[in-house]
């Protein structure tokens, strides 16, 4: 008795057809064949790079402020007169929209997968993006999507890809990043200018950032790094969680890591998060707002020295971190 073997290729497309029962469409398979075969020999497409400085806002662990920080240091970037894009790139758990007290539409999936799943109707990330409070231009990401949290690369860098569209409506790009490291994570981290590692005075949480800076000085071409302490209690206690994170680096990095902000515990910008409408728009006056808007004006050199000098190479724009 013969047996009748399916082709490879009708294999292939039963196997689509199930992914797509189950997980509904937009979700992709790929073959060991096709990453094998044709797919292998498409030459890869060099990325597009934005023009304006890319500073990515990253951690170690979760819990630590980041997307607070995130969010208010785009308002007050904008009020300094620094046009601001903030791209909310933790992918698939995103929560800027929320402490904005915004519900946006269209999100990053729509970018990668779409309208309604249909690859032809993907969107730009200018195209999805919204204002802001405080006038800064938001990118909102997207929530409660198990695949989007899991992209494969190839759907990571239509998302970095894009980020060159924002070089028109902005003049430095803020990219709030998932906690960790994943790869959905230090992808975004490797495509900034300067990655800025929250941290809090928590012990778990200073390991945690050291782990981070060491992931991000192995990565191919590695940012600037520089260190965010949140939460203190004054600013004596930021300061020493910088000499004891910056030592470490110091001793089994041979890296200088310089501190760019120091941002005080403060109850507001707890209420904040519960009122949902950013701290330095509902109580600038608070000790935490101020801090932020001193972050701001520190990045705001960024774009300052790219205003000052366009034809510079951007990473050599960033000298003045190494001393600080």
């Amino acid at each position: 008795m013969s047996v009748v073997r399916e082709a490879p290729q009708d294999q292939a497309a039963r196997l689509r057809a199930m992914v797509s029962s189950v997980y509904g469409p937009g979700v992709s398979l790929v073959t060991w064949a096709e990453r094998t075969g044709a797919a292998a020999k498409t030459p890869q497409v060099a990325r597009r790079h934005a023009t304006i400085p890319v500073v990515a806002i990253t951690s170690g662990k979760g819990g630590v402020g980041k997307s607070t920080i995130s969010v208010n240091l785009a308002i007050a970037l904008q009020a300094q007169g620094v046009r601001t894009a903030l791209v909310d790139a933790d992918l698939g758990l995103a929560n800027v929209d929320v402490l904005c007290g915004m519900s946006p539409t269209t999100r990053l999936d729509s970018v990668v997968e779409g309208a309604r799943g249909d690859a032809r109707q993907r969107r730009t990330l200018d195209q999805i993006a919204v204002p802001g409070p405080g006038g800064f231009t938001l990118i909102p990401g997207s929530v409660g999507m198990a695949r989007m949290a899991n992209l494969p690369s190839a759907q990571r860098e239509l998302i970095l890809d894009g980020l060159a569209d924002l070089d028109s409506v902005s003049d430095l790009l803020l990219i709030d990043t998932g906690a960790g490291m994943s790869d959905g994570v230090t992808s975004f981290v490797g495509a900034a200018d300067v990655a800025v590692v929250v941290a809090t005075p928590d012990p778990t949480s200073i390991a945690d950032a050291y782990a981070m800076i060491k992931c991000v000085t192995r990565l191919p071409d590695a940012p600037r790094i520089a260190l965010a302490v949140n939460q203190c209690e004054d600013e004596d206690e930021g300061l020493s969680v910088h000499a004891r994170i910056a030592s470490t680096c110091k001793k089994f990095l041979n890296l200088t890591l310089p501190l760019v902000g120091i941002v005080r515990s403060d109850d507001a910008a707890r209420d904040a998060v519960r009122a949902r409408r950013p701290l330095v728009l509902g109580t600038p006056r608070a000790r935490a707002s101020r801090d932020i808007r001193e972050m701001a004006l520190q990045l705001a050199r960024l774009a300052e020295a790219r205003s000052a000098n366009p034809a510079a190479p951007r990473r050599g724009l960033f000298g003045w971190l190494r001393g600080r």
